[in-house]
C-alpha cells in the first residue's frame, strides 16, 4: 500500500456502519479537492460506469449505502489507485451483507400520517388519529386495478388538488390490498435506483408528492418504473394536477426538451382522478359517516369547502391568510406559497423572506416595518389551526435540529394568488437562494411558461454555476433573446468539460447552422425591412421551424403549404395567411376563413367573399345558418367548468380554455391564465395579439423573444 494512502485498509476494516463509509469517501473528497460539480464533470470525461451527478454523491458521502457500479466509479474520480480499490470492496460487501438495524416495515405498521395524509382537525370525543373513511366513487375500481395487479406490478397515479382525499384513498386501498408487503418511502431517484440493485421482492413504493421526482437529476424514467414492477412492486403515487397538466404537456410554450422524459413515464401510468368536490353518491356516503363521527359531522356544516378540505383545515388557513394580523404575516405567506408553485419543494430559509416580501408591501408598509416585523410575521404564519396544521411550518436538517427553512401549507399554495405572477423581489429571492438543482430547474421552467424569461435565465445560470447542469436550456434561452454569440460560448464551455455530451453538441451544431440565417435577416432588419425583423424575432423563438416549411411550400411541396397553413393560423398570423391565400394557395384560404370566423371578424370575411374567395364566403354563410350570439352566463359557466377541469388535472380542459380565450378574443383573461402558468396560454395570448392588426408588430415580436417583466409589461432587457 502506498506511503500516500488517504484511506488505510485498516481506516476500511474499522468502518461499522454506512455512515462512517461515507466519512471517508467524503475524506478522499476533501483531499482532492473537488466539488459536487467537478466530480460530475470527471466522471463524465472519464466515462465511468455510472455517471455521479450531486444528487447521487452527495447522500452517499452522507451515509446512504452506494450502489458498486456507483462506488467504483467514485473511486476512479478520487484517483484511488487501482491496488487499492479491493480493499474498498471487500468494505462494501461485508456492510451490504450486514442486516439493517430495522428492516422494510410492513404497510400496516406505518401510520397514515407518515404516507402523507393530512392531519384533520379535532372535535368533540373525537380520539382516532384519522376520522371515518368517507369511500370515493372511484374506490371500487382503484382496489380493483391493485388487486389484478399484485403478481406483475402496476404503476398507479392519484391527481388532484391539495386536500382532495388522494393520500387518505390510496393509503385505504393500498391497506385492503396488501397490507403485509413491505413499504419503501424513496426521498429521491437515487434511492429507487439503489433499490433496483438490491434483492427482488414484493414491495410497495410510496411516492406521495411525486412532483418531488419529476424533472430530477438523476431522472426517473419509465425504464426504472417497468423494472420496479417486476419485482413486482406497487408503484403507488399522488400528484397535484397543476403539477400533472405541466409534466403530461410538454410542448407548453417555452418549456425544454426534457420534460419530454417525465411526458413517458406520465404516460406508463393509470390515472385516477380525485375531484375536489363530493359527489351526490359521496355526499350521501358522508352523511351516513357524520352520525358516528363528530369531525365529519363538523366539516359537512361548513357550505363554501369541500369535505376533505375542511378536514384538513384548509377553509380556516385560507381565512388566516386574508385576515391576518398585519401585511408582514400576508407577506410572507403569499411568498411561501408563491415559491411552492413555481416549484421551489425545499425549506425556504429565513432571509429570502426578508428580502422577498417587499414586493408584497405597499411603499409605507416597506419604510414603516417595525424592528421585529419579520420574526412576528413568522411566528403567526405557524400558529395552529384548531391544533392540528399551520400555513408555514419548519424544517431542520434532520440531523442537528437546526433550522433550515420553512414550508407552506399544501391547501394554502394552490388556493390562493393562482393568477398573481409573483413580483421580481420574489423572484429574485429564490434566485439567489435556492440550491436544489431540481428546484431550480422547476423554477427556470415556471418562468418560461410564464414568460418571464429573465427569470429562466437567472434560475438557469444558477443551476449551471452551481450544480455545472442546465447549458443546453440557458443557450436555448440566450438565443430565443438573439444572443447568439453568449448561447454558443455557453455551450462551448460545457462541451470542454463534457465533450462527449451528444445533447449539447446538437444544440451547439444546430445554432451554428441557424446563425448565418440570423445574420441575415438582423442586417435587413436594422436596414429598416420590417418584414425581416418578425421573421428574425420568429427564428429566434422556433429554431426556424416557419422559416423551413416557407422554403419548401414555395418550392411546390403541398404537404408543407398545408403544415404552414395550420402554424400561422395557430399564431395568429392573419397578414401572412392573406397574402398567401392571395396569391392562390388553398391551405392559406382555408385557415385564414376558419381563424377569422372563430373570432367573429364578420367584415373581413365579407370582403373576402365578396372578392370571390370560397373558403371565406363558407364560413360566412355557417355564421349566418348558425345565428348564435355569445351568451354571457353560457361562457361564464363554461369558463368555470373548464377551470375545474385543469383543477382536477385534465389537459384537454387547459387546452380547451386558452383556445375559447382566444376565440372570444379575451386578452385580460388570458393573461391571468399566463400569470397562473396555464398549459398553451403564453401560446394563445402571443397569437391572440399577432391576429390584432391594432397591436404594434414591432411589440409583439419583443414579447416573443423576451417576454414579460414581473408586473406584465412587456420586459425591456438591459443594454450591454
Amino acid at each position: 500500500m502506498s506511503d500516500l494512502t488517504i484511506v488505510s485498509a485498516a481506516d476500511l476494516a474499522a468502518a461499522k456502519d454506512w455512515a462512517e463509509f461515507g466519512q471517508l469517501l467524503s475524506r478522499l473528497k476533501t483531499v482532492q479537492g473537488l466539488s459536487l460539480a467537478q466530480i460530475q464533470q470527471r466522471a463524465r470525461s472519464r466515462k465511468t460506469r455510472r455517471d455521479l451527478p450531486r444528487s447521487t454523491v452527495s447522500p452517499i458521502i452522507n451515509g446512504r449505502p452506494p450502489a458498486r457500479d456507483v462506488l467504483l466509479s467514485l473511486l476512479d474520480v478520487l484517483a484511488v489507485p487501482p491496488e487499492e480499490r479491493a480493499d474498498w470492496a471487500k468494505a462494501w460487501q461485508r456492510l451490504a451483507e450486514t442486516p439493517p438495524a430495522s428492516p422494510m416495515p410492513r404497510f400496516d405498521e406505518v401510520s397514515q400520517r407518515q404516507l402523507g395524509v393530512h392531519a384533520a382537525i379535532p372535535a368533540n370525543n373525537s380520539v382516532e388519529e384519522m376520522p371515518q373513511y368517507v369511500s370515493r366513487d372511484f374506490d371500487d375500481y382503484l382496489r380493483s386495478y391493485l388487486s389484478s395487479r399484485v403478481d406483475q406490478g402496476c404503476f398507479v397515479i392519484l391527481v388532484g388538488r391539495s386536500s382532495s382525499g388522494k393520500t387518505r384513498s390510496l393509503c385505504e386501498a393500498v391497506r385492503e390490498v396488501a397490507p403485509n408487503w413491505p413499504i419503501v418511502q424513496p426521498a429521491n431517484t437515487v434511492e429507487i435506483i439503489d433499490l433496483l440493485d438490491g434483492a427482488r421482492q414484493r414491495i410497495i413504493v410510496w411516492l406521495d408528492e411525486m412532483q418531488r421526482f419529476l424533472g430530477a437529476d438523476p431522472q426517473l424514467t419509465k425504464e426504472h418504473l417497468i423494472r420496479l414492477q417486476q419485482f413486482p412492486a406497487l408503484v403507488v403515487a399522488t400528484l397535484w394536477s397543476d403539477d400533472y397538466l405541466r409534466r403530461k404537456t410538454p410542448s407548453a410554450f417555452g418549456a425544454p426538451a426534457g420534460l419530454e422524459h417525465d411526458r413517458r413515464l406520465l404516460e406508463s401510468a393509470e390515472v385516477v382522478s380525485v375531484p375536489a368536490e363530493f359527489s351526490n353518491e359521496e355526499r350521501a356516503k358522508a352523511d351516513q359517516a357524520a352520525v358516528t363521527d363528530a369531525r365529519i359531522r363538523l366539516a359537512l356544516g361548513v357550505q363554501d369547502a369541500g369535505l376533505t378540505q375542511v378536514l384538513a383545515a384548509g377553509p380556516d388557513l385560507l381565512h388566516r391568510w386574508e385576515h391576518a394580523p398585519d401585511p408582514y404575516a400576508k407577506a410572507v405567506i403569499s411568498f411561501a406559497a408563491d415559491a411552492r408553485r413555481l416549484g421551489v419543494l425545499s425549506p425556504i430559509p429565513g432571509p429570502a423572506f426578508e428580502s422577498a416580501v417587499g414586493g408584497y408591501l405597499t411603499a409605507p408598509q416597506r419604510v414603516n416595518r417595525p424592528p421585529q416585523w419579520l420574526a412576528e410575521a413568522l411566528a403567526s404564519s405557524q400558529q395552529e389551526v384548531h391544533g392540528a396544521v399551520a400555513a408555514l411550518t419548519t424544517r431542520d436538517d434532520g440531523r442537528t435540529g437546526q433550522l433550515t427553512g420553512y414550508v407552506v401549507a399544501d391547501y394554502v399554495a394552490q388556493h390562493i394568488r393562482r393568477t398573481d405572477c409573483p413580483p421580481t423581489s420574489a423572484w429574485e429571492a429564490l434566485v439567489n437562494t435556492v440550491e436544489d438543482a431540481e428546484d431550480l430547474r422547476r423554477l427556470a421552467l415556471a418562468a418560461a411558461i410564464r414568460m418571464r424569461y429573465c427569470h429562466e435565465e437567472q434560475a438557469l445560470r444558477r443551476l449551471l454555476d452551481l450544480h455545472g447542469e442546465g447549458a443546453v436550456e440557458l443557450a436555448s434561452a440566450l438565443f430565443r433573446g438573439g444572443r447568439v454569440q453568449e448561447a454558443l460560448d455557453v455551450l462551448c464551455r460545457q462541451l470542454e468539460t463534457t465533450p462527449d455530451d451528444h445533447v449539447t453538441t446538437a444544440r451547439h451544431d444546430q445554432i451554428v447552422a441557424l446563425a448565418e440565417r440570423v445574420d441575415e435577416l438582423r442586417t435587413a432588419a436594422a436596414a429598416g425591412d420590417a418584414e425581416a425583423g418578425r421573421r428574425l424575432a420568429e427564428l429566434l423563438v422556433d429554431d426556424g421551424e416557419a422559416d423551413a416549411l416557407r422554403a419548401r411550400a414555395d418550392a411546390g411541396s403541398q404537404l408543407a403549404e398545408e403544415d404552414l397553413a395550420t402554424l400561422l393560423a395557430d399564431r395568429g398570423a392573419i397578414d401572412e395567411l392573406q397574402a398567401r391565400a392571395d396569391a392562390g394557395k388553398q391551405p392559406a384560404a382555408d385557415a385564414l376563413a376558419e381563424l377569422l370566423a372563430s373570432h367573429g371578424r364578420m367584415d373581413l370575411l365579407q370582403r373576402r367573399a365578396e372578392a370571390g374567395d370560397q373558403a371565406a364566403a363558407r364560413q360566412l354563410k355557417k355564421l349566418h345558418d348558425s345565428n348564435t350570439a355569445a351568451d354571457g352566463a353560457a361562457v361564464r359557466a363554461q369558463l368555470a367548468h373548464l377551470r375545474r377541469g385543469i383543477a382536477g388535472g385534465d389537459v384537454t380542459a387547459a387546452r380547451q380554455l386558452t383556445t375559447l380565450l382566444f376565440d372570444l378574443r379575451n386578452e385580460v383573461e388570458l393573461r391571468r391564465e399566463v400569470d397562473a402558468g396555464t398549459f398553451l396560454a403564453a401560446e394563445r395570448l402571443v397569437a391572440l395579439l399577432n391576429a390584432d392588426e391594432t397591436v404594434d408588430r414591432a411589440l409583439v415580436d419583443r414579447l416573443r423573444t423576451h417576454g414579460l417583466d414581473a408586473d406584465g409589461a412587456p420586459y425591456v432587457p438591459r443594454e450591454p
